[in-house]
C-alpha cells in the first residue's frame, strides 16, 4: 500500500488505539445488544434492532419489515457463508454463476450489478466498495461467519438514513465481541471438493478494555469436472472445465472496546477460479481467475449523556483491491493464451457524526452527518502477449450527507416515524429522499405499519468509466430512483405462533443496465422502469423446550413499466422451511432446511426451471464440554438445478452443485 497524503491502515490504527487510550477514562458504558439465545417466541417479534432506526428499539416500533438470524440459527442449521444465510430468508433469493453470489429481493435481481441495490453494513460500517458499489456475500465476504453474532434484515428503502444503494435492503451483520467468545476457539471443519477451513479466535475481558482476535482460511478445490454443454466438442475437451473451480480464501478481524470507544480492523482476500469461459476467455484453461481483497479501520464512539442524549462519533477507512486475470485466445494462434488483466483499485476514508435525544415524553429525534471522500477509484486494463494497455482511469470523488429523523407518539398506540436525508454528490445531481412510516399498536401482541420510503443509487465509475472493447463508457448516466409502499401487520397469534405479513408496491426508474450498442458495443444505459407488487407470510412456531420452525411464502410480479413483461432473474414464487428439534436436554439440534424457487426466465433468452433444495444439520453443543460438533447435508436429494447466468457468461444456464456434507468441529477452550 503506497503512502499519501491520507494515513495507512496501519497508521490509522496506532492513531485510533492513542485516541482509545487518552479519552477511554471519562466515557461511561456502551449499549449492548440482548442475548436472544432463550428468548421466548414473543420476545424475538419484539427483539431489540438497531438498522433500522439507527439506534436500538424494538422491532415492532421499527419503521420496517425486519427479519434476524441470531448465531445460534447459524449454528443450527449449518449456514457456511452470508450467501447461505439471506437465502433461506422469506423474500430473499440467491443466485451463484460460479465466481460471484448475487442476491434477489422482492423480484429484483438485475443480471451483472454485484449487488449494488443492496446496502451492505457490518457493525454499521458500510461495506459497499466505491468502485463496484459491490456487497460481496459469498464466499468473498470478508467477515468469517463464524464470527456473526446476529444479522439484521431491513426490507424497503433507507435511503432517509444511509444515502445510496439503500434501495431493496440493508443487511447489518452484527460481530462477536469479547464475552461472546470468552477464551480460545479453535475450529476446524472438512467438506465435500477437498475443501477445508481452520479459525482460531481469542477474546477476553480486563476491566474495561475487552478485545477479540480472530483469523481463518479456506481452501476448495472445487468440483474436478463441470460440464457445459455450450462446449461440448472435441476442440474445447467435450465441454468439460477440468480443476477449473478453486476457491480459497484468508480473513482476520479484531475488535478492541474501552468503555464507549470501539475500534475494529478487518481484513479479507479470496481468490477464485473461473470455469464458465466468461467474457471470452478460453475453455478448460484454469488460469481464468478473479482475486478481491477488502481491509478497513473504524474507530466509534458511541455514548449515553444526560438529558437523554445519545452520542455517535466514527472515523473510517477502506481499501478493496480486484484482480482478474483473463486467458484470451492469442490471436495469431487461438489455442494458446493471451492474458488480459484486470484491475480495480479503490481507497476511501470517511467520518459519520450521529445525536439522538427524546423530547416531549417520547418524542425521538435523530440527527446527523456524513462524509466519505474516495481518494482513489482507479481501473486499468492490459494484455500481455504482446503487451497493449487499454484502459487507465484514474478518479477520486466524495459525497456529504445530513439526515434527520423524528419518531413522534401520536397517541399511546399510534406513533409516526418520518425522516430525510439530502445527499450531495460532486459529479451528479443531488438526492433528497424521505420515509414515513405510522406504527399501530392497538395490543400488546398486535403490530400495523404502513410505510413509505423513497430511495436511490448513483452511477459507480464501473458503470460510468470502464471502456474497453466491446465496453464503452458513459459518464452521462443519471441515478436509478425508487419509490415503496408497504403495509406490515405482525401478529403474536398464541404463545406458540408468531405471524408476520406485509404487501408492497414497488416503482423503481432508471434502471441502470448494460446494453448492446451499433457494431456490437456495450455500454451502461438508464434503460428500464420497473414495479414489482407483491405479498409475504410467515409463521413462526415453538414449543416449549420442543420443535422451532419457520414457515414462509412470498409472491411478487416484477415487471417492466413499459413492456409489460416480467422481469428477468426474478421468481414469481419462493417458499421456505426450517425446522429445528432440540434433544438431549437442547445439546443436539437436529434441522432440516426446505426452500423452494418458482422458474425464471435469463437474460439470455432463456429460462431455469423451478426447483426443491431440501439441506439437514446435526449440531451437537458442549459435547464433552469443550466441544460443538456439526454434521451437514446440502440438497439431500441430489436435486439438479440451474442458476441463471450473469453477464459475460456464455452459459445459458449455470448448474449448481448436487448433494455435498460439511463436518465442522469447534473447541471452546475457556468458561462458557
Amino acid at each position: 500500500m503506497e503512502i499519501s497524503s491520507m494515513p495507512s491502515i496501519r497508521a490509522l490504527l496506532l492513531a485510533s488505539l492513542i485516541f482509545i487510550v487518552g479519552a477511554g477514562n471519562s466515557c461511561a458504558g456502551q449499549q449492548a445488544l440482548p442475548d436472544l439465545s432463550e428468548a421466548s417466541l414473543e420476545q424475538l417479534g419484539n427483539i431489540q434492532v438497531y438498522g433500522a432506526s439507527m439506534h436500538l428499539q424494538p422491532s415492532g416500533d421499527a419503521p420496517s419489515s425486519i427479519t434476524v438470524i441470531t448465531a445460534d440459527e447459524i449454528q443450527e442449521h449449518g449456514y457456511r457463508t452470508l450467501a447461505d444465510i439471506l437465502r433461506s430468508v422469506r423474500s430473499f433469493y440467491v443466485t451463484y454463476d460460479r465466481n460471484y453470489s448475487s442476491i434477489g429481493v422482492r423480484g429484483f435481481a438485475q443480471p451483472g450489478d454485484y449487488n449494488t441495490r443492496i446496502l451492505l453494513l457490518v457493525d454499521g460500517h458500510r461495506m459497499n466498495d466505491d468502485v463496484y458499489d459491490d456487497a460481496m456475500i459469498g464466499t468473498e465476504f470478508p467477515v468469517d461467519v463464524e464470527m456473526i453474532q446476529r444479522i439484521e434484515i431491513i426490507r424497503g428503502p433507507v435511503s432517509s438514513l444511509y444515502g445510496s444503494n439503500a434501495l431493496f435492503a440493508v443487511i447489518n451483520v452484527i460481530t462477536k465481541r469479547a464475552q461472546d467468545v470468552n477464551g480460545l476457539e479453535l475450529s476446524a471443519e472438512t467438506a465435500s471438493f477437498n475443501t477445508y477451513k481452520g479459525r482460531i479466535s481469542y477474546g477476553r475481558a480486563i476491566g474495561q478494555l475487552q478485545f477479540l482476535v480472530s483469523g481463518s482460511f479456506y481452501g476448495s478445490r472445487g468440483q474436478n469436472q463441470l460440464f457445459f454443454p455450450e462446449f461440448a466438442s472435441s476442440q474445447t475437451n467435450n465441454g468439460v472445465a477440468s480443476h477449473a473451480d478453486d476457491d480459497q480464501l484468508g480473513t482476520a478481524l479484531a475488535t478492541v472496546s474501552f468503555h464507549d470507544f470501539t475500534l475494529q480492523a478487518a481484513y479479507g482476500t479470496r481468490e477464485k477460479g473461473i470455469p464458465t469461459a466468461s467474457y471470452g476467455t478460453i475453455f478448460n484453461n484454469a488460469g481464468t481467475r478473479t482475486t478481491d481483497s477488502h481491509e478497513y479501520v473504524d474507530t466509534r464512539y458511541d455514548r449515553i449523556l444526560s438529558g437523554n442524549w445519545e452520542l455517535l462519533a466514527r472515523l473510517f477507512y477502506d481499501r478493496y483491491t480486484y484482480q482478474g486475470s483473463y486467458m484470451n485466445p492469442s490471436a495469431l494462434d487461438p489455442t494458446q493464451a493471451n492474458p488480459n488483466m484486470d484491475f480495480a483499485d479503490g481507497k476511501w476514508w470517511g467520518t459519520q457524526v450521529q445525536a439522538t435525544k427524546t423530547v416531549f415524553k417520547g418524542n425521538r429525534i435523530t440527527a446527523g452527518g456524513e462524509y466519505r471522500d474516495n481518494i482513489r477509484q482507479n481501473q486499468s486494463n492490459y494484455d500481455l502477449k504482446p503487451y497493449s494497455l487499454d484502459l487507465n482511469d484514474n478518479r477520486n470523488s466524495f459525497t456529504g450527507g445530513i439526515y434527520l429523523q423524528d419518531e413522534v407518539p401520536i397517541t399511546k398506540s399510534l406513533a409516526l416515524n418520518a425522516g430525510i436525508r439530502y445527499d450531495y454528490y460532486g459529479d451528479v445531481a443531488a438526492s433528497t429522499d424521505p420515509r414515513a412510516a405510522l406504527v399501530y399498536r392497538p395490543q400488546s401482541k398486535t403490530n400495523l405499519k404502513l410505510i413509505y420510503g423513497k430511495a436511490f443509487r448513483i452511477p459507480n465509475v464501473y458503470e460510468k468509466y470502464y471502456s474497453i472493447a466491446p465496453n464503452v463508457s458513459n459518464p452521462a448516466l443519471r441515478p436509478e430512483k425508487l419509490g415503496s409502499t408497504e403495509f406490515v401487520w405482525e401478529q403474536n397469534l398464541s404463545n406458540h405462533l408468531w405471524l408476520s405479513t406485509s404487501a408492497f408496491h414497488i416503482t423503481a426508474g432508471g434502471l441502470i443496465n448494460q446494453q448492446p450498442e451499433a457494431g456490437n458495443l456495450l455500454i451502461f444505459l438508464n434503460v428500464q422502469n420497473v414495479e414489482s407488487n407483491g405479498t409475504e407470510l410467515e409463521l413462526k412456531g415453538q414449543l416449549p423446550h420442543g420443535l422451532e420452525s419457520v414457515a414462509s411464502y412470498s409472491f411478487q410480479e416484477a415487471k417492466d413499466r413499459d413492456t409489460r413483461q416480467f422481469l428477468n432473474n426474478s421468481p414469481r414464487h419462493l417458499g421456505k422451511l426450517d425446522l429445528v428439534q432440540p434433544l438431549l436436554q437442547r445439546k443436539l439440534f437436529a434441522s432440516l432446511d426446505a426452500q423452494y424457487r418458482s422458474g425464471m426466465t435469463t437474460f439470455t433468452s432463456g429460462s431455469v426451471s423451478p426447483f426443491p433444495i431440501v439441506d439437514f444439520d446435526l449440531f451437537g453443543q458442549r459435547i464433552r464440554q469443550h466441544l460443538d460438533l456439526s454434521v451437514s447435508l446440502y440438497n439431500i436429494l441430489d436435486k439438479t438445478y440451474y442458476d441463471p447466468p450473469s453477464t459475460g457468461v456464455p452459459e445459458g444456464a449455470i448448474q449448481q452443485d448436487g448433494r455435498t456434507f460439511r463436518v465442522n468441529m469447534t473447541w471452546h477452550l475457556g468458561e462458557r
